[in-house]
C-alpha cells in the first residue's frame, strides 16, 4: 500500500474517531425523538382551546432539570388568553387590549412548565414536573408532558387555523431540532371509564430530533478502564471534553469554599486531566469457568449539578448473556432485531437514581455478571470492554484502542502498532500555543514649561478663584457623576376611563439620601385627569371635584402633590416598597431601601398607548429644594419577574423622569464644614468663621442657655427651619478629622460628626471622604465603609455611614449629638507624607452636601517643615501686589 493511500485511511479514521459522537443520527435509538403534539378540543369567539402533549419517544435519551422550554412563532397575530399546567416566561406588549389583559401577547412566546405543587386549579394531566421528562426506556407513562391554553385572535374553524411555525424545544439546553408542523388524523380520547371514545377538532404535530454536536461543541463524558489481569488503568483522555473550563475548574483545597456558591449556568468542574462533567469506569473484575464479572462506577465532577434518573447505555457483544445485574436496573435495547447487543443501566428509585453533585457521595457503582459464550468469548485486543459508551444520551470518549489493558501474554503481541500511533500523533501534536509575554518599559520624559502672557494669567487666576467660590454649589457631582432619582410610571391595566399606573422612585445617588419628613412629588396633567384611588401614597390636597356625582376622585387637582404613608397603615393601603413616611435610603448603603412606590388609578385619561398624554412639569423635594426634573420620556416597557423567577410581565406603556441634584438650589449656604488637628501640631483648625452664612446667628442658642430646658424646644417646624447652636461657624454639622497616630507600616486617624441642630435627627446619615490612602484602608471602626469608584482607574473615594440599630442616627445638638470613629490606613512608601497637609482629605460630605474645608495654609503642619521655606509667604505676597499693581 502506498504512503498517500495509508495517510488517507488514517485521515479518515482519526476524522470519524474525533466527530462520531457529535453526528444527529443515533444508531443505538434510530427512531427516538420527541414528538410535540396540538388537539383542538373546542373552538371560542376568536379561536380556539388546545391540548398540547411532548412525548419524549427515546429511548435513554431524558430532560433533567431545570426543565424544557418550548417556543414557536405565531402564523398571524394570535395572543394567549389562558394557560393551565404551564407558563409563557413573557407576557409581551399587551398595551392594545382593554378591559382583559391576555396571558400572552408575544409573538414568539416561550413556555416552560409548572413546578410541583402548584394549585390544582392551574393543573391538567402530566403537568407540573417542572420540566422533567424521562425517557421512554426508563418508564413510558412518565415520559409525557402536557398542558393547555386558549389562543386567541386565531382562526374558529379547522378552515381559518393557521399553524404555527419555527417550533423551538430545550431540553434544558440546545441540542434540538424541530420539523414544521403536520396535520394529521384527530387524536380520539378514550373515557375515564373505557366505554366512550372523543376526538379533537383538529391535531397536528411538530417532531423534534436531537444532536449532540448542536448541544455541545466538545463531550460530555469519558471512559476509564481497568483489569484484574493488568495492573495498568487505562485513564481517561487527556482534555477529552475540552479544556475550555480548566482556568475556572476547582482543586481539593478550594472545595469547602466554593461548594454551593456557584450562582451560574455554566459548569463547575473539578480540575482533572480529562476536564469532563462524568467518568465512567469499567473494569473487568473476575474471571470464572462460565462467567465473568464487570464492576462500573459513574463519577459526577460537577459541583453544580445532580443528576436526576440518569442513564447509562453500552454496546457489548456479550450483553446478549447478561445474567444479573447488581444495584442498578438494567433493559436490553434492540434497535435491530438481530442484534443484540446494546443495553440500558439506569438506578433503582429512591435508591441511586440521583447521582448527585462532585463529593464524597457523588457516584454510583454497580457489579453485573455474564454468561461466556465459548466461541467469542476472549480477553484478547481488548474483547472485553465496551464498544459505545453512552451517559444520558451522550456518547462518551473512549481511550485509544491500543491502550487497552492487554493480558500480559499479548503484551507485545503488535510491537508496531504502538509506535506507528505514536508517531502519527507527534505528526499532530508538533504545533503548541507559545506564551507570550510583554513588558512594558517605563521610560522618563520630561514636559517644557511655557510662559504665559499677563492676560493668560488674568484670565486663569478668573477661573480658578471663580472655581474656589462656586465649587460647592455645583450641580454636577463629579464623586457621583451619574447619580440621579429615577421616577418610573409602569401603565398595568386600561379602566373605562383611563389607566391604573405603578409609579416607582428610585434613587440611584450612592450617598444622597432622603430624609424626614420625606420626598414630596409633584406634577401638572396634560389634560384634565383625575386621581379616582391611590395606594401606597396620598395626594396632600383633594382639589374642587364638585362636578363628579356618585363616586368622588381621590383628587382633582391639576397639579397634585403626592406624599408617602406614615409606616403602620392599614395592610389595604399599602403598595410594595411604600409607606416609609417618604424616607429613602441611599443606592450606596442598601438598594433595597432606595426604593419608593405607589399605585395611582387615573380617571379622565387616554386609554391606549396612543392617547395617554403624558404629564409634565415634575417637581420633587427631597425633603426641601435642590432637585430639578426633566421631562418625562417613554421608554421600553418595564419587565416584570413573578416571585418564582420563571415568568416575565410586561407593562403596557412606561416613561421615565429623571431628577438631579444641585446643592446650589438646594441653599446659597453650605451645611457643613470641616476642622482639623493632628498629633504632631497643638494647633487645631477650627471650621472657617460664618462657613454656613451667619443669617441664623440672632436666632441661635448658647450652649449653656436655660431655653434648653424648654418643653418642645426640639420639635421640628413644618417649614424644617432650624434652630442652631451658637458657634463661629454657625454649620448645623462639624466633621472634624484628627491625624491620631503614626505607626511604621500605618497611619491612624480619628473622625468625629458633630449636630449642632436642636431641632433635627440625621437618620440613616453618610459621609463621604476623598483623600490619596483611602486605597489602602486596612480596618474602620465603629462605622461601615464603602469605597466609591466613580472612575475605575481612581480609588481615592470612600462612604462612611452608621452602622445599623447602633449609630446609623446622629441625635439633636446635646450631650449625644455626636457619632465618632477611627481609620487604621496602610502608608505607601511612594506617596505618603505628613507635609503640607497631604493627611487631610480633599473634600467632605455629609448627606451628599460638599462641606467648607478650612484654607490650605491653615492645616496643622509638621513642626521642623514650619519655616523650611521661609521665602514663601513674602513671595506670594509680593506676587500678589504686583498682579493687582498690573490690573
Amino acid at each position: 500500500m502506498v504512503f498517500n493511500t495509508y495517510a488517507y485511511l488514517v485521515s479518515s479514521v482519526f476524522f470519524i474517531v474525533l466527530f462520531s459522537h457529535a453526528v444527529a443520527y443515533d444508531p443505538l435509538d434510530p427512531t427516538g425523538n420527541i414528538t410535540i403534539k396540538w388537539d383542538v378540543i373546542s373552538w371560542t369567539a376568536d379561536g380556539y382551546t388546545a391540548t398540547v402533549t411532548m412525548t419524549n419517544y427515546q429511548m435513554y435519551r431524558h430532560i433533567m432539570s431545570p426543565g424544557w422550554t418550548m417556543g414557536w412563532t405565531w402564523a398571524k397575530k394570535e395572543v394567549i388568553w389562558t394557560m393551565l399546567g404551564a407558563e409563557a416566561t413573557e407576557q409581551g406588549d399587551c398595551s392594545k387590549y382593554k378591559g382583559n389583559i391576555p396571558y400572552c401577547c408575544e409573538k414568539k412566546p416561550t413556555i416552560v412548565d409548572l413546578l410541583p405543587g402548584v394549585p390544582y386549579n392551574q393543573q391538567v394531566a402530566n403537568c407540573c414536573k417542572g420540566g422533567v421528562v424521562p425517557s421512554w426506556g426508563q418508564d413510558p407513562s412518565a415520559a409525557i408532558s402536557s398542558f393547555q391554553l386558549t389562543v386567541g385572535s386565531s382562526g374558529t374553524s379547522s378552515k381559518t387555523v393557521k399553524l404555527p411555525t419555527n417550533f423551538t424545544l430545550h431540553g434544558p439546553g440546545p441540542g434540538y431540532t424541530c420539523s414544521q408542523p403536520v396535520i394529521v388524523t384527530p387524536t380520539r380520547f378514550l373515557t375515564s371509564d373505557g366505554r366512550r371514545q372523543t376526538q379533537a377538532f383538529m391535531t397536528w404535530n411538530a417532531v423534534c430530533t436531537h444532536s449532540q454536536i448542536l448541544a455541545s461543541p466538545s463531550p460530555t463524558c469519558c471512559v476509564s478502564m481497568s483489569s484484574f489481569y493488568n495492573s495498568t488503568i487505562v485513564s481517561c483522555p487527556t482534555c477529552a471534553c475540552g479544556c475550555q473550563n480548566r482556568d475556572n475548574c476547582i482543586t481539593d483545597s478550594t472545595i469547602q469554599s466554593i461548594v454551593g456558591a456557584n450562582t451560574t449556568n455554566g459548569p463547575l468542574l473539578q480540575c482533572t486531566q480529562h476536564m469532563c462533567p462524568i467518568r465512567v469506569h469499567w473494569h473487568v473484575k473476575l474471571n470464572y469457568v462460565s462467567y465473568w464479572r464487570v464492576k462500573m462506577s459513574i463519577t459526577n465532577f460537577n459541583y453544580g449539578l445532580n443528576y436526576t434518573q440518569w442513564t447509562l447505555v453500552v454496546q457489548h457483544p456479550n450483553l446478549n448473556n447478561v445474567t444479573q445485574v447488581f444495584s442498578f436496573n438494567y433493559q436490553p435495547l434492540m434497535p435491530y432485531k438481530s442484534t443484540n447487543d446494546t443495553g440500558m443501566f439506569y438506578g433503582l428509585k429512591f435508591y441511586n437514581d440521583l447521582l448527585v453533585e462532585d463529593g464524597p457521595n457523588g457516584n454510583v457503582q454497580s457489579e453485573m455478571l455474564l454468561e461466556k459464550d465459548m466461541n467469542t468469548f476472549t480477553w484478547d485486543n481488548g474483547w472485553a470492554f465496551p464498544r459505545k459508551v453512552y451517559f444520558n444520551g451522550d456518547e462518551c470518549v473512549m481511550p485509544p484502542p491500543d491502550s487497552y489493558p492487554m493480558p500480559p501474554n499479548s503484551a507485545n503481541a503488535n510491537p508496531i502498532a504502538s509506535s506507528t500511533l505514536s508517531a502519527f500523533a507527534m505528526e499532530f501534536n508538533n504545533h503548541t500555543d507559545p506564551i507570550e509575554e510583554s513588558m512594558l518599559d517605563a521610560r522618563g520624559c520630561s514636559q517644557r514649561r511655557q510662559c504665559y502672557v499677563f492676560p493668560e494669567l488674568k484670565f486663569m487666576f478668573l477661573a480658578v478663584l471663580y472655581v474656589m467660590m462656586f465649587s460647592p454649589t455645583e450641580a454636577y457631582d463629579p464623586l457621583d457623576p451619574t447619580g440621579n432619582i429615577t421616577i418610573k410610571w409602569d401603565v398595568m391595566s386600561w379602566t373605562p376611563d383611563g389607566y391604573v399606573a405603578a409609579v416607582t422612585m428610585n434613587n440611584f445617588q450612592m450617598y444622597r439620601g432622603i430624609m424626614n419628613p420625606g420626598w414630596t412629588l409633584g406634577w401638572s396633567w396634560a389634560k384634565k385627569e383625575v386621581i379616582w384611588t391611590m395606594i401606597g401614597a396620598q395626594s396632600t390636597e383633594q382639589g374642587d371635584c364638585s362636578k363628579f356625582k356618585g363616586n368622588v376622585p381621590h383628587c382633582c387637582k391639576r397639579t397634585p402633590t403626592i406624599v408617602d404613608l406614615l409606616p403602620g397603615v392599614p395592610y389595604n393601603q399599602q403598595y410594595t416598597n411604600c409607606c416609609k413616611g417618604g424616607v429613602l435610603g441611599t443606592w450606596g448603603q442598601d438598594p433595597l431601601s432606595a426604593v419608593s412606590a405607589f399605585q395611582v388609578s387615573v380617571g379622565l385619561a387616554g386609554t391606549s398607548n396612543k392617547t395617554v398624554k403624558l404629564p409634565k412639569n415634575f417637581t420633587l423635594l427631597g425633603p426641601g429644594p435642590g432637585y430639578t426634573c426633566g421631562p418625562a420620556k417613554i421608554v421600553p416597557s418595564t419587565v416584570f419577574l413573578t416571585p418564582d423567577k420563571r415568568r416575565k410581565t410586561q407593562a403596557l406603556m412606561t416613561w421615565n423622569v429623571t431628577c438631579t441634584y444641585s446643592q446650589f438650589l438646594a441653599s446659597k449656604n453650605p451645611s457643613c464644614c470641616v476642622s482639623f488637628s493632628s498629633f504632631y501640631n497643638q494647633t487645631i483648625t477650627p471650621c472657617p468663621s460664618c462657613a454656613c452664612g451667619c443669617q441664623n446667628k440672632k436666632n441661635c442658642i448658647k450652649s449653656n442657655s436655660k431655653l434648653l430646658r424648654r418643653a418642645g424646644i426640639n420639635t421640628p417646624k413644618k417649614d424644617n427651619t432650624p434652630l442652631l447652636q451658637c458657634t463661629h461657624h454657625m454649620c448645623p454639622i462639624r466633621v472634624h478629622w484628627h491625624v491620631k497616630l503614626n505607626y511604621k507600616d500605618y497611619w491612624r486617624v480619628k473622625v468625629a460628626i458633630t449636630n449642632f441642630n436642636y431641632r433635627l435627627n440625621y437618620s440613616q446619615w453618610t459621609l463621604v471622604a476623598q483623600h490619596p490612602n483611602l486605597n489602602n484602608v486596612t480596618q474602620v471602626f465603629s462605622f461601615d465603609y464603602k469605597p466609591l469608584v466613580p472612575y475605575e482607574s481612581i480609588n481615592d473615594t470612600g462612604m462612611f455611614y452608621g452602622m445599623k440599630f447602633y449609630n446609623d442616627l446622629l441625635m439633636e445638638a446635646g450631650p449625644l449629638g455626636n457619632v465618632q470613629s477611627e481609620v487604621l490606613l496602610q502608608k505607601d512608601k511612594d506617596t505618603f507624607t505628613f507635609k503640607q497637609g497631604w493627611a487631610f482629605p480633599r473634600k467632605v460630605y455629609f448627606n451628599g452636601d460638599e462641606c467648607m474645608l478650612p484654607p490650605p495654609d491653615t492645616y496643622p503642619f509638621l513642626p521642623n517643615s514650619a519655616h523650611a521655606n521661609p521665602i514663601a509667604t513674602p513671595a506670594v505676597a509680593a506676587f500678589l501686589l504686583l498682579l493687582l499693581s498690573m490690573w
